[in-house]
């Protein structure tokens, strides 16, 4: 089985890049403190939801932001498609609840200049926004590209410069779910392009609390267990919406893991924290092949225990996930963004993008792009 793997990853390597199958709906989900150990295959039975999306194009090798494992400055890159440091960086590297918009608590405002997002290419392009959120903190996106902060829609029609159209902040995954299938089924009503960003905190709270434990029974297994619940039932809603079935995507991935020092993840450079899982659902089962195979001439595998620096052939990263999401719904990559910035990750093999996309066009040809 190995062997056969191994062999359609070489093929895919090997074969000419494939374009993308453009989905009418994509939803990023962000684990908080996610430990890609959760998706390894003996725990498939544990973890079913997590197993399903592995099924597809996915890597336990993923880095988070190379100088800083917590959560509001990773959250930033997942949002804006750049690292934090550096003069093309977003600049946001505090990890407290922000200040109020007109104390500056903006991206634009910390970073001295407008930094656009992937809520601003999909808004722009006519798509329904969303997100749903965890944590308090995160409200510095609704700051950051609500009407009275962002820019103005660049993309005929004007859209106006209100990048969110829902911005909820709920801890739990269950009604969580229940706003993100609220913003697909409403997008698909109206025959809508849609992007949700869903942010699942679970995990993190756990491991702040006793622990990045993973042990059998552990609190922070049953916190993940919590979340692969909503994963289930995602996927059920979606199985059985014939408005919605084949037309989603998924991209999942981590802010950060956990577990250096033993109830936190502030420690850049140890492995527990950097390391994450970075995986992409497309709607029907593909090659469950590494993504590093697919991209080896893009993206570095990292060593288990390697870090990477921001100057070095970058590995997969959690950056890379908003232009992934935008080239899923065949829009432009974001203005600014370093990580993907020519959307040339590549996620399925040719012979999946073609059957997919002759699939997709058929189900998507009356949406708006």
């Amino acid at each position: 089985m190995i062997a056969v793997v191994f062999a359609v990853c070489q093929w895919m390597q090997a074969a000419a890049p494939a374009p993308l199958p453009t989905f009418q709906h994509v939803v990023i989900i962000s684990v908080d403190g996610l430990r890609p150990e959760c998706v390894m295959p003996e725990l498939e039975e544990a973890y079913p939801g997590l197993a399903r999306l592995a099924r597809g194009p996915h890597t336990l090798q993923g880095r988070c932001d190379p100088e800083t494992s917590i959560t509001l400055p990773n959250h930033c890159s997942l949002v804006t498609g750049r690292l934090a440091s550096g003069a093309a960086g977003h600049g946001w590297i505090k990890n407290s609840d922000p200040p109020s918009r007109l104390q500056g608590g903006t991206l634009d405002a910390n970073h001295g200049g407008y930094v656009s997002s992937v809520f601003d290419v999909a808004h722009d392009h006519g798509a329904r926004t969303a997100l749903v959120a965890g944590k308090l903190k995160l409200v510095l996106f609704e700051q950051s590209y609500g009407a009275d902060a962002a820019e103005p829609d660049s993309v005929a029609p004007d859209n106006g410069r209100n990048k969110l159209d829902v911005f909820v902040c709920d801890t739990e995954p269950a009604s969580q779910l229940d706003s993100v299938m609220a913003t697909l089924r409403r997008a698909a009503s109206c025959n809508q392009q849609s992007l949700t960003f869903w942010h699942i905190p679970s995990p993190d709270f756990q491991g702040h609390a006793t622990g990045w434990d993973l042990s059998n029974g552990s609190l922070y297994r049953k916190a993940v267990q919590k979340v692969d619940m909503a994963l289930q039932q995602l996927f059920h809603e979606l199985d059985h919406d014939s408005r919605l079935k084949g037309r989603v995507s998924i991209v999942l991935t981590a802010d950060h893991g956990g577990g250096a020092p033993h109830i936190s993840h502030t420690d850049p450079l140890a492995p527990l924290n950097f390391t994450i899982p970075f995986m992409v659902w497309l709607g029907a089962d593909s090659p469950s092949c590494d993504l590093y195979e697919m991209n080896a001439d893009c993206r570095t595998k990292p060593l288990a225990a390697e870090r990477f620096k921001a100057d070095a052939t970058p590995p997969i990263r959690n950056a890379d996930c908003p232009n992934v999401a935008l080239a899923l719904m065949g829009l432009p990559p974001i203005a600014g963004s370093t990580a993907n910035a020519k959307q040339e990750l590549q996620i399925v093999a040719p012979t999946t993008a073609s059957v997919s996309s002759t699939r997709q066009q058929s189900q998507s040809s009356d949406t708006k792009p």
